[in-house]
């Protein structure tokens, strides 16, 4: 078995302090071994399954119909048959739903074409469909889009034609409404892996930009078929300018106009407004669906109707100066993924969905499911790790890495549980939390630098204070991934990464590494790299006793905490424990520790290296202990519970 050298970073215990090593024998010096699976294995119990407001975000621009009355908005679930196309009409706010054949994602682009037509280009597939406005029916396209490209935006030109872009390669696409012909271009720009932003020029060329990393603008003419690099366009307001929103922390975003006076929302609050040219703006009304992140609006000479990224809907009628309310019907359970799961108290465990900003909190005993009924932060996103200290639950927010803390004993109520403590973007540039553990004393959480930037930061916070101390670039220029808290050593131990967030900057570091943070003296005590070349290394877990388990792809290897030493390092013979994403390796009440392989729960023996099976929970990747002996797991859309004491 090949060892890889320990590279020491910082200094080490004493040599006197450090334990005797374990025997060349010894059992964590060889590949875990997982004991095969009985038949009759127990099966985890469904618990619930939480349901979100699947969210219009990503779709790129509002279709208005030919008709003066009708939006069009798409719904994005990557987990659950969310994906539907919504027709809502300004007159009476009604809503038509429709299923996306295949359930294809359709919310990336989608265009009007100019025989008043919906055309559609699914993210992530090789199909097109035409939805026939007059029917309200579906039918394919027969298509040449290319294979494993990611369309990315969609623009109905004026010329019959349709115009989309894709992910990785830079496609920049045409079809023809007429002749059914599709005509492709492959990265019609070097240096760039996105093609989006399509506009039309007053002189029927297609203007869009190519992008990552490079910023290219070019203009296709129809008729050459030539493509042309222009200049960016200028981004400045060609209208009025907006006013500042009086007594308020809000900002006017969305503004339209009609019948010479103009109406806008504020965010985050979410409130509308009418802006005369004289005075100040007045409120009309509260929507009650702050942070919404985006609302679409539409004037007509009889009404403004609004819609928001997660599908709160209002209509103003500008006669009567009625202001109505509603709600897409776009709830689906498990509508996103499931990004974690975490025991606040014995009675309370959370969770959240992707890019949902959503927050749920779910009675392991009774399946009683809590929801809030607005997002839970002002910025788009989600969280995305969480940990419980005290009966306070301690949530890291994605995008601008929000600190929030949550009583589960309390109502939810926006901007006030959970209430927002610390903000990491404005001064140390962080984007994404990535995990969090707790001594008992303080909670410790991680996150990545921005996107283009490199460092991430480890924050301890103080439940008694709710103050938050930030250690920016203990490891330099590498984000922080996970974190694992061990008592013997009394240190928190953490794995890095060392490309910027989502491979946005290259890495200046030669290797990603583990390190261990001492919250006494608030310093990194040890640094060593395990794989030298590699891009991440994420820690798992560590036992009751020090082994402190560690992953990079499909590397395994388990570490003596107290001698520092790489006791095994190897293939992972577990595959889908050590991804990406992959099972923690939690201590469990009793002093064991538990961990899903492959969707099967394990309890792992360190002094024999062994993997014993519990029970079958297929699909599950998440797993805590709200109370001993009974676990929550859940995969992407759904939590389930095993008990030991239902199966001794």
């Amino acid at each position: 078995m090949h060892l890889p050298v320990l590279c020491l970073i910082l200094p080490l215990l004493a040599a006197a302090d450090l334990p005797s090593p374990l025997p060349a024998d010894h059992p964590l010096r060889r590949a875990p071994v997982l004991e095969p699976i009985p038949e009759g294995l127990p099966k985890a119990q469904f618990l619930a399954s939480p349901e979100v407001r699947t969210l219009l975000g990503y779709t790129r621009r509002a279709i208005h119909l030919p008709d003066g009355d009708t939006m069009v908005l798409f719904s994005y679930s990557q987990s659950a048959e969310a994906n539907w196309m919504f027709l809502i009409k300004a007159s009476d706010m009604s809503v038509e739903r429709f299923a996306i054949p295949n359930n294809d994602i359709a919310s990336h682009s989608s265009a009007l074409g100019t025989d008043g037509n919906i055309y559609t280009m699914p993210y992530a597939t090789s199909r097109a469909y035409r939805f026939e406005v007059a029917t309200r029916t579906f039918s394919p396209i027969p298509n040449e889009l290319p294979a494993e490209e990611y369309t990315w935006e969609a623009w109905g030109g004026s010329n019959g034609r349709i115009y989309f872009g894709t992910w990785p390669n830079a496609y920049f696409g045409e079809y023809d409404l007429a002749s059914g012909k599709w005509e492709l271009w492959k990265q019609v720009a070097p240096d760039t892996k996105y093609v989006t932003n399509f506009s039309e020029t007053p002189e029927g060329r297609i203007r869009f930009r190519a992008w990552g990393p490079a910023q290219i603008w070019h203009e296709f003419d129809p008729v050459s078929r030539a493509f042309a690099i222009v200049e960016a366009p200028s981004f400045a307001p060609t209208g009025p300018s907006l006013p500042p929103v009086p007594d308020s922390t809000d900002t006017f975003e969305e503004a339209v106009e009609t019948k010479g006076t103009r109406f806008a929302m504020s965010m985050p609050g979410g409130r509308f407004w009418e802006l005369s040219n004289e005075g100040k703006p007045a409120l009309i009304a509260d929507t009650e669906a702050p942070a919404e992140q985006k609302w679409w609006l539409k004037a007509t000479y009889r009404e403004i109707l609004g819609v928001s990224y997660f599908g709160a809907l209002f209509r103003y009628d500008l006669a009567t100066g009625t202001f109505s309310r509603g709600q897409l019907d776009n709830r689906a359970a498990g509508g996103n993924s499931i990004m974690f799961l975490e025991s606040i108290t014995p009675n309370c465990v959370i969770g959240a969905n992707y890019s949902q900003q959503n927050l749920f909190a779910v009675d392991p005993v009774t399946r009683a499911v809590r929801e809030p009924k607005t997002v839970i932060a002002r910025v788009s996103g989600e969280p995305f790790t969480a940990v419980g200290v005290n009966g306070i639950a301690f949530i890291g927010v994605y995008v601008y890495s929000l600190i929030m803390a949550y009583d589960p004993a309390l109502d939810f109520a926006y901007n006030v549980n959970p209430r927002e403590i610390a903000e990491l973007q404005t001064q140390y540039k962080q984007t994404r939390p990535r995990a969090s553990v707790t001594d008992g004393r303080f909670a410790y959480m991680t996150s990545d630098g921005d996107y283009n930037v490199l460092g991430g930061a480890l924050t301890v916070i103080d439940p008694e204070t709710m103050s938050c101390d930030v250690y920016h670039q203990i490891i330099p220029d590498q984000n922080l991934t996970t974190l694992a808290y061990d008592s013997g050593s009394r240190l928190v131990w953490g794995g890095t990464d060392r490309w910027g967030q989502m491979h946005s900057h290259p890495p200046t570091q030669e290797s990603s590494c583990v390190y261990a943070f001492n919250p006494e003296s608030r310093k990194v005590e040890t640094q060593f790299v395990i794989w030298p070349g590699s891009d991440v290394s994420l820690v798992l877990g560590v036992s009751a006793d020090g082994v402190l388990v560690v992953a990079s792809g499909d590397r395994l290897a388990l570490v003596d905490t107290r001698a520092r030493e790489v006791l095994y390092e190897g293939f992972s013979p577990y595959g889908t424990m050590y991804e990406a994403i992959p099972s923690k390796v939690r201590n469990g009440n009793d002093g064991n520790s538990y961990c899903l392989v492959d969707g099967t729960f394990c309890r792992w023996d360190f002094k024999e290296n062994m993997l014993t099976p519990l029970a079958s929970a297929p699909g599950c990747r998440l797993l805590t202990e709200p109370q001993p002996g009974l676990w929550v797991f859940g995969d992407t859309k759904a939590l389930y519970s095993f008990r030991f004491a239902e199966h001794s």
